[in-house]
């Protein structure tokens, strides 16, 4: 295969997590369940819903682990012991109600072996969304999306002394929703709304990825952080860019909650999104597709997307793939 069409899955899969694993060379995708964790792999990545291998991995217990169901936005790291790590959220009553990031540990070298649930490595607050990063220093750092009753979702960066625990007295809010194009109704509940952080580094300038507006809506979209140098957990240290990089258009709908996963031979950066099918003005829940769309880079290292690719255009697979 040498080219494919988005969407690269025929039903819904929201929040896309992809990544590519030298050691095993696969890649690896997860994405939100709901009610379980699900991991796909294939060594072509637009097979990977399709025609991938996939096991259920995690089923949440409320009796024993506090979590019982709601299971959004699952990404896969490495820790900084080495080790695979998921890092997602999930509702901890057993009906409706607020949500805790919970932390999953790979139990061998394989990441399609078998896992073990860990913690709530934030017990007390409301968040979404965490996604990982470890600095050159060998730092780990998380960044999530945190619900304020004043100002909606926001992003927070927290640096973790382990890769299951956080140092809660090292943290900072990075982000809120503050631009025009951020702030786009109609949302649910009218909610202002930044989520779906993803750490970006290219040329020493390190990006946070993220989506604002509401995630079934028309103007959905990825927006950029970046860093500015000094210390990643102070707020004055993150610049917001004023244009987003991905928005809707092409008949594609919605487009967010990235993840960014490099090519097979590393010469490509490639970004997983979900988006709609058809215009959604009441931005009510509907199905959500999982695309993929290569990075491409300034002559200063900054990352340009513009408008999500149509699906009726042939799309070259990554680089090095088999």
């Amino acid at each position: 295969m040498n080219t494919f069409r988005n969407p690269i899955a025929d039903f819904d899969t929201p929040d896309p997590f992809i990544t590519y694993d030298k050691e095993t060379g696969y890649y690896y995708s997860l994405f939100t369940r709901h009610e379980y964790l699900e991991i796909f792999r294939c060594k072509h990545v637009a097979d990977i819903i399709r025609k991938g291998e996939s096991k259920i991995i995690y089923r949440p217990n409320g009796l024993e682990q506090g979590i019982w169901g709601d299971i959004w936005a699952p990404e896969m790291h490495r820790g900084s012991d080495g080790g695979w790590y998921i890092y997602t959220s999930g509702r901890i009553k057993e009906d409706k109600g607020p949500k805790r990031l919970i932390v999953l540990r790979a139990l061998s070298p394989d990441p399609f072996g078998d896992w073990e649930f860990v913690c709530k490595p934030t017990p007390d607050i409301f968040s979404i969304d965490p996604t990982s990063y470890i600095a050159k220093d060998g730092k780990q750092y998380m960044c999530n999306s945190r619900v304020d009753d004043e100002l909606g979702q926001v992003l927070d960066i927290y640096e973790m002394k382990s890769p299951t625990e956080l140092n809660r007295e090292r943290w900072a809010n990075i982000a809120i929703a503050e631009k025009e194009w951020e702030l786009i109704p109609p949302y649910v509940g009218d909610w202002a709304c930044v989520e779906g952080g993803f750490f970006v580094e290219k040329n020493d300038r390190l990006f946070i990825i993220y989506s604002a507006n509401g995630c079934w809506s028309d103007h959905y979209l990825l927006g950029v952080l970046e860093h500015t140098g000094g210390d990643l957990c102070d707020g004055a240290n993150w610049k917001k860019h004023d244009s987003p990089l991905l928005v809707y258009g092409n008949g594609v709908y919605g487009p967010g909650h990235a993840s960014f996963f490099y090519s097979p031979d590393g010469t490509e950066l490639w970004c997983a999104y979900h988006g709609l099918k058809r215009h959604n003005e009441k931005a009510e829940p509907d199905t959500r597709y999982m695309n993929i769309q290569k990075v491409d880079f300034d002559e200063t290292g900054y990352p340009v997307m513009g408008v999500a690719i149509g699906y009726d255009v042939d799309i070259p697979c990554p680089s090095g793939e088999e």
